[in-house]
């Protein structure tokens, strides 16, 4: 059994042609247009899912061609929030740890807990980060693409 309408409906309609049409001949023709009215509704509701892709596709062109400081909108801001982070966990909270404890060391003093020192969660941050680099870089490979496509027709 189906779990989408659409699809119940058909295997519905299906079991109905084959009550009502006791005749193979008549049953296999019904079952042909049945056929093609379910193929024109996924016709119909592919081309519904397409137009949504290329509303979104137009959405990004029209981000992309933002020009502000940080290239505009919410995906470098992302970007740029995992790059701090990343640079927060491995480069300055090392460095900040390093520092406390030759410090303390060296003068005597007494080291505060170093747990406190804040963590920006690298482990949550870390997939989206990666994701990001997967995609941009994915992207760069699809453009060197077309490029040398280009120059092989002309």
């Amino acid at each position: 059994m189906a779990f989408d309408p659409f699809s119940a409906v058909f295997d519905i309609a299906n079991t109905v042609i084959k009550r009502v049409w006791p005749n193979p001949e008549d049953q296999a023709k019904a079952q042909m247009e049945l056929a093609k009215l379910q193929q024109e509704g996924d016709f119909k509701e592919l081309d519904a899912q397409i137009q949504v892709l290329m509303g979104q596709i137009e959405t990004n062109k029209i981000e992309a061609e933002h020009g502000g400081l940080f290239k505009g909108g919410w995906r470098p801001a992302v970007g740029w929030v995992c790059a701090a982070a990343m640079a927060y966990t491995f480069i300055l909270n090392p460095l900040i740890v390093s520092a406390v404890q030759i410090t303390a060391h060296f003068t005597g003093a007494k080291l505060f807990p170093l747990e406190f020192l804040p963590d920006l969660g690298w482990q949550d941050l870390s997939p989206v980060l990666i994701g990001m680099l997967g995609l941009g870089g994915l992207r760069t490979f699809e453009k060197r693409q077309s490029r040398l496509q280009k120059r092989h027709e002309n």
